[in-house]
Parts: C-alpha cells; sequence; structure tokens
C-alpha cells in the first residue's frame, strides 16, 4: 500500500501566506522535526502554533501526520477530516482526504478508508495512489465482509446448537419430573393399599379374637347342651307314661 505523508509536510507554508513569524517558525520547526523522525516533539510544535491560530490549516494538517506516525490513527483521522472539511485550497482538502484514507486503513476501518480516497478522487481524478489504494481498501473491505458473514452464520450455529441443547435439557428435566410425579403417586398408591390391607388383617384378627372360644368354655357349652338334651327326653318319657302331650320347651 502506497503512503503519501511527507508530501505536504515541507511545502505547506505555501498555501496560506498569511500568518505571523512566531505561527510559522513554529511549523517549520515541527517540519524539522519531521524529517528527523522526532514525531512527538513535532506534534507538541502544531499544537503550540494551533493555540496561536486554531484555524492555521498547515498546523492542523502537519499535525495530524505527526499523529498518524505515531500511530495515533483516531486523532489522526479527527485532525484530517478537520482540515478536509473547510480547507479552501483542493490539494491541501484532496490531501487530507487521501491521508484520511490512510490512517482509516491502517485502523482497518476499510468502509471509512473507502469512501475517504473516492472524495480524495472526486478532487483530483488523475491521483494513481489514491486509486491504487482505493483498490486496496475495496478488496480488504470485501474480503471482511465475507470474514464477518462466515463469524455470523457460525456465531448462527452455534446460537443453534445452544438452542437445541436448551430444549434438550428441557425435556430432559420434564421427563424426570414426570417419573417423579409418577413415582410418589404410585408410593402413595402402595401406601393407601397397604393402609387397606392393615385394616382389614386388623378386623380379621378382632373377629378371630371376638370368635376365640377357649377349650374350657366350648366343654361347658357341650354338657350343657347335653343336660338340656337328656332333661328333653325325659320329659318325653314321662309323656308317653301319662299319654299326655309334653310340650317341648326350646332352650335355642
Amino acid at each position: 500500500m502506497k503512503l503519501r505523508i511527507l508530501l505536504f509536510v515541507l511545502c505547506l507554508l505555501s498555501f496560506i501566506p498569511s500568518y505571523s513569524q512566531s505561527e510559522r517558525s513554529l511549523v517549520r520547526r515541527g517540519n524539522r522535526d519531521i524529517e528527523k523522525e522526532r514525531y512527538h516533539d513535532a506534534e507538541i510544535k502544531y499544537r503550540k502554533a494551533l493555540e496561536e491560530n486554531r484555524l492555521m490549516e498547515e498546523a492542523g494538517f502537519n499535525l495530524g501526520n505527526s499523529l498518524y506516525l505515531q500511530d495515533k490513527y483516531q486523532e489522526a483521522d479527527s485532525q484530517y477530516f478537520d482540515i478536509a472539511s473547510r480547507a479552501k485550497n483542493d490539494s491541501l482538502k484532496e490531501a487530507s482526504y487521501y491521508n484520511l484514507g490512510n490512517s482509516f486503513y491502517k485502523s482497518e476501518q476499510y468502509d471509512g478508508a473507502v469512501q475517504a480516497y473516492k472524495q480524495a478522487l472526486r478532487i483530483n481524478p488523475d491521483d494513481e495512489d489514491a486509486r491504487y489504494n482505493l483498490a486496496m481498501a475495496q478488496k480488504k473491505l470485501k474480503d471482511s465482509e465475507g470474514q464477518n458473514d462466515g463469524q455470523n452464520q457460525d456465531q448462527q450455529n452455534q446460537n443453534q446448537q445452544n438452542q437445541n441443547q436448551q430444549n434438550q435439557n428441557q425435556q430432559n428435566q420434564n421427563q424426570q419430573n414426570q417419573q417423579q410425579n409418577q413415582d410418589e403417586q404410585q408410593g402413595q398408591e402402595q401406601q393407601q393399599q397397604q393402609g387397606q390391607q392393615d385394616e382389614q388383617q386388623d378386623g380379621e384378627q378382632q373377629e378371630a379374637q371376638q370368635m376365640n372360644i377357649s377349650k374350657d368354655d366350648a366343654e361347658r357349652m357341650l354338657e350343657a347342651l347335653k343336660n338340656n338334651e337328656q332333661k328333653t327326653l325325659q320329659k318325653v318319657q314321662e309323656s308317653k307314661t301319662k299319654g299326655q302331650k309334653v310340650k317341648i320347651d326350646k332352650d335355642w
């Protein structure tokens, strides 16, 4: 990727000549720092020049360059965009859009880079560097969109798998709850049946106890029956002797 960062650094003072000697001196000193790769020192001098005259376009543009060369792309974006939006000189405006595209490209904001290079080409259609960089940015943008589509599809697949797993877990939980309810109901029925059986056994035992007659009692009852039968036979015999009917008393 071709960059054009220093192209306007040394000749910007010719764009707008009506600045004070102090402002011009600060910009020239900042430019020398740029040549010697003292980018932070250059940034300080450009900022001082802007403190004296915040509308000084050369200082704003060069400040963007010093920030770019320190990889401070977000701050450089603001400077380039500010100059591009208000510069009266087309060369400076086109250079600002061009370098803004470079800054966007470096920070992998390819959509912004594409738009910035297009703006530069609208001002100067013959800028082959801007055309080349635009093609590079468009390719990167297309690749990143394809990658994002793949990531989105992967995310959708993962979300679907998670949803399926949640549904399966819920189904398993429902089955466990249903089985637990069935076990509890079966346990209650078994307890109820056992209670009924216990009650029945208790009733049978009580009935058996009520019907249980000791051997002595049985012998006494048998003896009494025999005595009653003997008395009855005796009365019958006597009635036959006397020729009278005898009323038989029933003792049972």
